[in-house]
């Protein structure tokens, strides 16, 4: 329910926002339905951990009214299982997490950017939008000024490097992706290798065999949020190999990765201010602190997940220190009041 409600405000919100922009191209109601439609499983993605401590707080104190948990103890319960049992209780809920960040969230983003970009721009995204490309290919620095496919590329430079030392720079009209090769199409190499001379050559065909694929440039040029889980890791990987930094999709994914168990964390907090120092309060007024905890909690995951990158921390760690943070203090609540 608690879902429900917060992504039922976001689509309302998400509805008067694109409503402005109807008179943009073709985009129409009907485009608008099907964007908000596709928005829920980045607004599931996004409220999850405030929903889960809400949610866990609103249910908890409902058993609480009906004196369920006075029962529990009585039967021989002890804090720990109860705790226990909620976990267990929401574990559905956590493995949905998982499948929505792996194959649902990504696969709607995707068709989002490509479907509403072509509605309202008449124009699909990857052509319009992927100019001005920089990256690291084994020994080369690659500029790309368009890419038309993840398979074609447009205006590329290729700097070749000896160590430090600028040996190369080719300047390619056309690059195309067949059979595992790129091949470059109408190519200017200017050779400054030589102290003495420097040597032009137009070349109508040449090969590049490089470690760049169109599956790994279709990686590179979508937004890390985006991107699933297991491509997150192989993008990471990439990055790795050819010596660029992958501390932001590194970032991403462990944030992914640790999503269930934020939702644990809340799920604690939820049971620790109910057991605690919300026990005999209001059920909106625990709802209140319960969202004011949740978007603490979703300020201190972005800082530190920014200040990791920042300075070198391992992005694991940025990832999952909200979460510890919030588990100690949860105990440390419990402890108190037990």
């Amino acid at each position: 329910m608690v879902f429900l409600v917060l992504i039922s405000l976001s689509s309302i919100i998400r509805l008067v926002d694109e409503l402005r922009k109807i008179e943009e191209g073709n985009y129409s109601i009907f485009e608008i339905i099907i964007y908000i439609i596709l928005s829920l499983p980045k607004d599931f993605e996004l409220f999850f951990p405030i929903a889960t401590l809400l949610g866990g707080l609103l249910g908890l104190s409902v058993l609480e009214v009906h004196n369920e948990f006075i029962a529990m103890q009585v039967s021989g319960f002890s804090k720990l299982q109860i705790v226990l049992s909620v976990i267990k209780a929401s574990v559905p809920v956590l493995l949905c997490s998982i499948i929505s960040n792996e194959w649902i969230a990504p696969n709607s983003e995707k068709i989002i950017y490509t479907y509403r970009d072509k509605s309202q721009y008449d124009t699909y995204l990857l052509s319009a939008k992927c100019k001005n490309l920089w990256f690291i290919d084994n020994n080369d620095f690659v500029y790309v000024e368009r890419v038309v496919s993840c398979s074609e590329l447009l205006g590329v430079k290729l700097y070749n490097f000896d160590g430090k030392k600028l040996k190369k720079i080719f300047y390619v009209n056309r690059a195309v992706f067949i059979n595992k090769i790129w091949h470059l199409i109408d190519v200017n190499e200017l050779d400054i290798s030589s102290e003495m001379c420097i040597i032009n050559k137009k070349i109508p065909h040449s090969e590049w065999h490089a470690a760049l694929t169109p599956y790994k440039l279709s990686m590179m040029i979508t937004h890390p949020n985006i991107l699933s889980i297991s491509k997150l890791y192989h993008c990471a990987k990439y990055f790795n190999k050819v010596g660029q930094s992958s501390k932001y999709y590194q970032m991403i994914f462990w944030n992914k990765i640790l999503s269930p168990i934020s939702g644990s964390v809340m799920t604690i907090m939820a049971l620790a201010c109910t057991f605690g120092p919300l026990r005999k309060k209001k059920i909106g007024f625990r709802l209140f602190i319960g969202s004011v905890v949740g978007f603490l909690f979703y300020i201190l995951n972005q800082i530190f997940g920014i200040l990791g990158i920042m300075y070198n921390v391992s992005p694991i760690v940025g990832s999952i220190s909200p979460s510890v943070i919030f588990l100690i203090i949860s105990i440390i609540i419990m402890w108190i009041y037990s």
